[in-house]
């Protein structure tokens, strides 16, 4: 799952609204930058809970390998 559905869907720590605006900001403003740094700066969530976020996304299974 992507970082921002993780957020929003998961976790319900930001809003789609804030999701797309954050996006908006990665595409044009702050190109080259991630998508947790724009949300962090722009107070939807802590680094403690975006540091939770991405273990979590991180212990994931990945879906592309196959099952051996």
């Amino acid at each position: 799952m992507l970082l921002g559905e993780l957020l929003v869907y998961r976790y319900q720590l930001i809003t789609k609204d804030q999701r797309e605006e954050a996006l908006a900001r990665q595409r044009n403003v702050d190109r080259g930058r991630r998508l947790g740094e724009i949300l962090v700066d722009m107070g939807a969530v802590t680094e403690s809970e975006l540091r939770q976020v991405l273990e979590d996304q991180l212990s994931q299974r990945n879906p592309w390998e196959s099952a051996v």
